[in-house]
C-alpha cells in the first residue's frame, strides 16, 4: 500500500493515486506477459476488489476533490453501496468479446460455482451456499434471458445487515438505528432516499427472504445447511 520510490510524485491524489498508478502498472506487466507467451487467449484474467475504499476516502475529498466511492454511499466496512460495489473486470479473449458488458448483480462467492460449471462438476450441497454460476453470460448463451441472481446478502462491519434482490435494497435494523431503509438502486444507485414509507410490501417481502436465508445457512437452492454458530445478536429482527 506504500507505492515504490518510482511512482512517488505521479499522481493529484496524494499515496493512494500513486498506489493505483502502481497497481495499473504491474497489472500491465501480467497481462503483457500472457500476451508474449502466446497465452492470453485462453487465460481468464479477473480485475476485482475486496472492498470499498478504506475510510480515508473522505479525506481525500477534502484535500484532492477526489471521490474514491464515485458516486456511491460511504466506503470500506458499510453495508451501503460504497462498501460493496467494486470494479469486476474479466479479460478471456477465446471467450469474452472485448468491450461487453453484463449490467447485473455478480458477487465474488459466485467465482466458486462459475468455476465448477467450467469444468463441468457439480458442487456439494455443503459447499457454495451462496454462489452463483454465471458461466453462461461468459459463454454468451442466453445473455439476455439468465434468470435474475438470487438475493445477495450484505453486511457492515458493526454488523447491520442488508439484502439486494434486482433493483431493490433493504437495509435492516440494527441496535443502533432501529429503522429500516430501502432504496432502489435503478433509480437511486447512491441510497440517497429511503422509499420503505412508498414500497411496504417490498420490504416485508425481502426482510422474510433474509430472515429464511439465515435460518436455511444458505441463498443458493439446495437442502438446507446447519448455522456452525448460535444466531448472532445483530439478528434483532428474528428474536
Amino acid at each position: 500500500m506504500i507505492p515504490l520510490e518510482e511512482f512517488r510524485g505521479q499522481g493529484k491524489a496524494g499515496a493512494y493515486g500513486e498506489f493505483m498508478i502502481e497497481t495499473d502498472h504491474h497489472l500491465g506487466r501480467i497481462l503483457k506477459w500472457l500476451d508474449d507467451e502466446k497465452l492470453a487467449d485462453n487465460t481468464m484474467v479477473i480485475f476485482t476488489s475486496d472492498n470499498g475504499p478504506e475510510t480515508t476516502w473522505r479525506e481525500r475529498i477534502q484535500r484532492f476533490s477526489h471521490h474514491s466511492n464515485g458516486i456511491y454511499r460511504e466506503g470500506k466496512r458499510s453495508v451501503y453501496e460504497g462498501g460493496h460495489r467494486v470494479p469486476f473486470i474479466i479479460r478471456w479473449p477465446a471467450q469474452v468479446k472485448a468491450g461487453s458488458q453484463w449490467n447485473q448483480p455478480v458477487c465474488q462467492t459466485d467465482l466458486l460455482a462459475t468455476f465448477a460449471d467450467m469444468a463441468g462438476e457439480r458442487l456439494p450441497a455443503n459447499a457454495g451456499e451462496d454462489s452463483i454460476s454465471f458461466y453462461q453470460v461468459l459463454r454468451g448463451v442466453g445473455k439476455n434471458s439468465v434468470a435474475p441472481r438470487v438475493a445477495m446478502v450484505h453486511h457492515g462491519s458493526q454488523g447491520r445487515y442488508a439484502l439486494r434482490e434486482q433493483n431493490w435494497k433493504l437495509v435492516m435494523e440494527d441496535a443502533r438505528r432501529g429503522k429500516r431503509e430501502l432504496y432502489d438502486l435503478a433509480k437511486d444507485p447512491g441510497e440517497t432516499t429511503n422509499v420503505i414509507t412508498q414500497h411496504p410490501e417490498v420490504a416485508a417481502r425481502l426482510a422474510a427472504k433474509l430472515t429464511v436465508i439465515v435460518r436455511n445457512g444458505r441463498s443458493s437452492p439446495g437442502p438446507v445447511q446447519k448455522n456452525d454458530t448460535p444466531p448472532w445478536k445483530e439478528l434483532i429482527w428474528m428474536r
